[in-house]
């Protein structure tokens, strides 16, 4: 189930004895939680009908389940770092065979951060129990009412283009765009509207953000404007290949608009097929009409042979992403 479907479970009082939190969207996982706390742990009694355990033996577990609730139904047994979850460790049968019949005085969360592997016989008996929750990075809808509502419950208004333009500033991490909304509402206390201009101010670039920047330059021959961008990036502690591998994915994403052009296909056809925020679209479109014939075709050999040569060994990676940008300002 998704995050949705959790807290239609737990509004409907249907909430699964087992439960597993996957998934990188760690904002919605830990508002999750902190939902779940305040259904089952009555007030004042949270720590009486709570367990947190860190790397627990399969005893440790059932003893923390077995354990009454006091003056509640039940009681959270929250497991974090499980570690048969991933890695080489197996799950301990006396677990599992508990897991087969869990009692109805507790709620046992196992928490993991790092994906878990799927084949594990622990995940295996919890997603018999329809208990795997799975937080996926929010979808553009999503996030843009999260945003909008942020900066609402901030004493701020702003539009969905404001939002967007965020979410493509800054990313689709929640806990980042939080941290970004803060920021921006508490450096403009006087003003009730948050604008264009205040995120561009004063919001911090993703490194997508940055790449798409370096291309806008690129595409404009303002060299000196790229190679900035660049060298900022790497001031910043940025990798070379990582970098490298997204200007190569945003190269890859201008020609495949050319193709789509060259399809017939329309505006939202494309926008959907390229999973691109509505906002950003439109600059996509305008990146991509700088380039004719097959320069777009070249734009991402280039990108793809320096990639290739410098994991084989053939090329320094020093160097590397300042040579590509090179080769496509020649074009």
């Amino acid at each position: 189930m998704n995050h949705k479907e959790f807290s239609d479970c737990l509004s409907q009082g249907k909430l699964p004895p087992v439960l597993l939190f996957e998934g990188e969207e760690e904002y919605m996982k830990h508002q999750a939680l902190k939902s779940l706390r305040a259904a089952l742990l009555p007030e004042g009694l949270e720590e009486l009908n709570e367990s947190v355990l860190t790397a627990p033996t399969a005893d440790e577990i059932i003893a923390a389940a077995e354990t009454l609730p006091f003056m509640a139904d039940r009681r959270l047994v929250f497991v974090q770092d499980e570690r048969s979850l991933s890695g080489r460790a197996e799950t301990d049968q006396r677990l599992l065979d508990y897991l087969a019949h869990p009692p109805e005085t507790a709620v046992l969360l196992f928490w993991t951060v790092v994906k878990p592997d799927a084949r594990k016989k622990l995940y295996t008996a919890v997603k018999k129990l329809n208990g795997i929750v799975t937080f996926s990075t929010l979808s553009d809808r999503e996030l843009t009412s999260f945003v909008t509502g942020g900066f609402h419950t901030l004493g701020k208004e702003c539009d969905e283009r404001t939002a967007d333009y965020l979410i493509f500033t800054s990313g689709s991490d929640c806990n980042l765009l939080l941290r970004e909304m803060e920021k921006i509402a508490s450096l403009h206390p006087e003003s009730e509207r948050i604008t264009a201009e205040d995120v561009s101010a004063l919001a911090t670039p993703s490194l997508e953000c940055t790449v798409f920047q370096m291309v806008d330059a690129v595409v404009s021959r303002q060299n000196a404007r790229a190679f900035t961008l660049l060298r900022n990036q790497l001031v910043s502690g940025a990798d070379r290949l990582y970098i490298l591998s997204m200007l190569l994915r945003q190269f890859r994403l201008l020609r495949h608009i050319k193709i789509m052009q060259y399809e017939k296909c329309t505006q939202e056809q494309m926008r959907s097929a390229l999973g691109v925020p509505s906002f950003a679209f439109s600059q996509y479109v305008r990146q991509a009409a700088a380039y004719k014939g097959n320069q777009l075709k070249t734009a991402v050999d280039i990108c793809f042979d320096t990639e290739y040569a410098v994991k084989s060994g053939k090329m320094n990676q020093d160097g590397a992403v300042e040579a590509a940008i090179l080769k496509i300002l020649n074009l």
